[in-house]
């Protein structure tokens, strides 16, 4: 039997894996916001937990692109808001694959971050008007 955690009334529990069964719901990817966005593709789903900092690398690459996007366009529809991941994957793997200094890529990492952090209330103020912000 597998030990998982779980979080009752905001404490951490470490539960076994049949009570976890009957305790916590499994996560549903659906949202009444843009319900056919398309999934992470498996090269990032399926990284080794090792290199985690280059899944959050590609997220935020895919995130910053779509909110400059949607700032560029002045609109936010579900297309704009969750794209294609391919033109995200493809740079990556061009650019940035091959670096294996965990710190240079949290610093890439970072440029994304503060893109995506000067663009979101404006990308907020837009989708939440077309009715695309959950």
């Amino acid at each position: 039997m597998t030990a998982r955690f779980a979080t009752i009334c905001g404490v951490p529990c470490i539960l076994a894996g049949t009570a976890v069964a009957q305790l916590v719901p499994e996560a549903v990817e659906t949202s009444e916001v843009c319900p056919n966005r398309p999934s992470e593709p498996a090269i990032i789903a399926d990284m080794d937990v090792r290199e985690s900092h280059k899944r959050i690398l590609v997220q935020r690459m895919y995130r910053a692109a779509a909110f400059q996007n949607i700032v560029d366009a002045g609109l936010c529809t579900c297309e704009a808001r969750f794209p294609s991941w391919d033109i995200a994957v493809d740079y990556y793997l061009e650019n940035y694959s091959r670096i294996d200094d965990q710190y240079e890529v949290q610093q890439i990492t970072k440029t994304y971050r503060t893109s995506i952090a000067a663009n979101r209330a404006k990308v907020r103020e837009l989708c939440e008007a077309q009715g695309n912000w959950d």
